[in-house]
């Protein structure tokens, strides 16, 4: 297989990218494969190495971001180069000039492009946020994850080093195949069996350190991602006079920690080497006790895998990407901050130097999955998957914009019928499609598996913006109707909800009001609005807002209508019925009994008795007497009046 490695960070340079890179070249070339390296270096015209097989594009070097060299993404003779390496797989390690290159050479010359997602570039925000404003960290950051997305999906396959990567990456919206590949590295040059023993026991001579010290040592950029201040301060802490501290690298922030170590009053107990040669690191390892880093920005831990190669216990942050790597006491320890750490230290240099060394061998054995061998294979797979899948991709004929959703009808070589897909506008731009644009089978696959969610979108987008409607009712809609799930429908909704078009404080109180005003008492609105769904705190908010002197005018309207239905009852049980009645109606106690005591009825009681009792005679005119006088007082004691009154009243009448 001819491959082709797109990076802006080669040898020379030495960082994680650029390791990662030289491994992959040497370990697919031991397997019979032809790789070439397209970088770029400080110059201005194109340079080859290896017989052409590195081909250095023209580039800045940018001092402030550690001497890395930035390439324009154009390039205007350097076409006719990559289109002679006859590429199979083009395989992109940056974002930035090169990577950008690469993806334009893949698109003309036809190539099916891998990439690989190196660096958690959420954790390197303060880099152009040094003031460390809340906007523009958020800003930063959702850009970051924008920019992610549409890298990823503009390629046949995604490789993370870890699972870590993989989920953030999912997070970010990445549609993409995404492969989970560790980088591999040739662990032998870190085996203790293949250096100079007095080379290593020179190190430790010449930083001034005798047989008694415990030495912890850090390999990496100095810089603030990298979180160096906590073993510092766990320095600090520990009382362990001979416990001290190396950092090993260089970077931008070095002074920055150089005056932190002052400032705990440790710097003789905190040693800056300064940048080592990459040759020298594995003594760097091999000289010291163990090894720390903080840094939770690690895509995989290159320099973990590298301390336990060279047998050193590693003390790490709690982290996923130490899953595999970290067997709390055998193989290291784990910590989250300054105070755990110097216990962890405590603990280990409690135990006899023998049984630490005796722990050296487990910890090699736990980078036996990151060998060169196991990286070049995983990576060939990814390569033929890839190829593969741009092999069954499909062509864009026809794209027709349908409000948030763009409509395509795409066709691929080996299928004569075209293919209907909507996609979402925002993918569309993501994604940079015109016309006889490329699209991956994977990719059309998941569009086509969300078609029923998009078509719901559309309908339920239709709906809410034609009447008020509540989360809660949306969500039973698409539910009901539109066969989506529980969280299809939330998702749709909390869209809805981000643009405004949802509101459900909004539609409390609008609705509230609305409902006040046609007569509606507030328990009767509190039970519309909890049938709606409406939460409790925004239902009291809305209720709270309703006019008192409205909601009396209403119960008194009310009442005033009901008393042409009581008339047949004394004053006080016409009184109590209103109450009652107003109470059923949804009005509370409070005013029911203020508009009872407050309204004028039009008749007195003894208006009201002759007419009840006029009415229980026409009831009971078929009964004898004394039978009949006996239902009338029945009768008329319970329309509330008094017996002595309806005896009087009948007695009188029978004179």
């Amino acid at each position: 297989m001819r491959i082709g490695l797109f990076t802006d960070a080669y040898l020379p340079d030495i960082n994680g990218v650029v390791s990662s890179v030289a491994t992959l070249k040497h370990a697919l070339e031991e397997l019979g494969h032809t790789v070439f390296i397209i970088t770029n270096h400080k110059g201005v015209k194109i340079a080859e190495d290896e017989d052409g097989h590195i081909l250095r594009l023209p580039g800045l070097e940018i001092k402030k971001f550690y001497g890395y060299k930035m390439s324009s993404p154009v390039q205007f003779t350097a076409d006719a180069y990559i289109e002679k390496m006859d590429l199979d797989v083009i395989h992109i390690q940056t974002e930035a000039g090169v990577g950008m290159f690469g993806r334009q050479m893949a698109k003309v010359l036809h190539i099916p492009i891998v990439y690989t997602y190196h660096t958690m570039y959420e954790d390197y925000t303060h880099y152009f946020n040094p003031l460390e404003f809340d906007s523009v960290e958020k800003l930063g950051k959702s850009f970051i994850r924008a920019f992610s997305r549409v890298m990823a999906n503009g390629s046949q396959a995604v490789i993370a080093p870890s699972e870590k990567t993989k989920q953030a990456l999912i997070q970010y919206g990445v549609m993409a195949p995404i492969y989970i590949v560790p980088t591999g590295l040739d662990l032998s040059e870190y085996d203790r069996k293949n250096l100079d023993e007095t080379r290593v026991k020179r190190i430790r001579e010449e930083l001034g350190f005798s047989q008694e010290d415990h030495i912890v040592v850090f390999v990496g950029r100095i810089a603030k991602e990298k979180a160096i201040e906590i073993p510092i301060e766990a320095i600090c802490k520990n009382k362990d006079p001979h416990l001290h501290l190396v950092i090993v690298g260089g970077g931008t922030d070095m002074e920055y920690y150089q005056d932190l170590a002052k400032k705990y009053n440790v710097e003789n107990r905190v040693h800056f080497t300064g940048k080592i040669p990459k040759e020298d690191i594995a003594y760097y390892y091999a000289a010291f006790d163990c090894f720390v880093s903080a840094s939770l920005s690690e895509t995989q831990g290159m320099t973990y895998i590298e301390a336990l190669a060279s047998g050193l216990l590693v003390f790490g942050r709690r982290d996923e990407v130490l899953k595999d790597l970290v067997d709390e006491g055998k193989s290291g320890y784990y910590f989250d901050d300054a105070n755990e750490l110097s216990q962890k230290w405590d603990v280990f240099f409690s135990k006899s130097k023998a049984e630490r060394d005796a722990l050296r061998e487990y910890c090699v054995s736990k980078t036996a999955p990151y060998t060169e061998s196991m990286f070049a294979h995983k990576a060939l797979s990814v390569y033929n998957q890839a190829i593969d899948d741009y092999k069954r991709a499909y062509h864009v004929e026809r794209i027709r914009m349908v409000d948030d959703f763009v409509r395509l009808t795409v066709i691929r070589d080996c299928d004569n019928e075209p293919v209907k897909v909507m996609i979402p506008t925002e993918d569309f731009f993501d994604l940079k499609i015109t016309k006889d644009t490329m699209l991956d089978a994977y990719l059309v696959d998941n569009y086509l598996d969300m078609q029923l969610f998009y078509k719901a979108f559309e309908l339920m987008k239709k709906r809410v913006l034609s009447n008020d409607y509540t989360s809660y009712q949306m969500i039973q809609y698409g539910k009901q109707y539109l066969s989506l799930d529980e969280d299809q429908a939330k998702e749709i909704v909390n869209e809805f909800i981000e643009r405004h078009w949802i509101d459900d404080k909004d539609y409390a109180f609008d609705k509230a009001q609305a409902w006040h005003s046609y007569g509606q008492p507030k328990m009767q609105i509190y039970s519309k609005l909890k049938k709606a769904g409406v939460q409790d705190d925004m239902i009291d908010a809305a209720l709270a807002c309703l006019d008192e002197e409205t909601e009396r005018s209403n119960a008194t309207k009310l009442a005033r209508r009901l008393t042409h239905s009581i008339k047949e009852q004394s004053s006080r049980m016409q009184r109590q019925t209103l109450v009652n009645k107003l109470v059923t109606k949804g009005y509370s106690f409070e005013i029911a009994k203020q508009v009872s005591e407050s309204i004028e009825l039009d008749e007195n009681d003894d208006e009201a008795l002759q007419r009840t009792i006029a009415k229980a005679k026409r009831l009971y005119a078929t009964f004898d007497q004394p039978k009949r006088n006996q239902k009338i007082q029945t009768y008329c004691v319970r329309k509330g009046f008094n017996i002595s009154a309806i005896k009087e009243v009948l007695e009188g009448e029978n004179e």
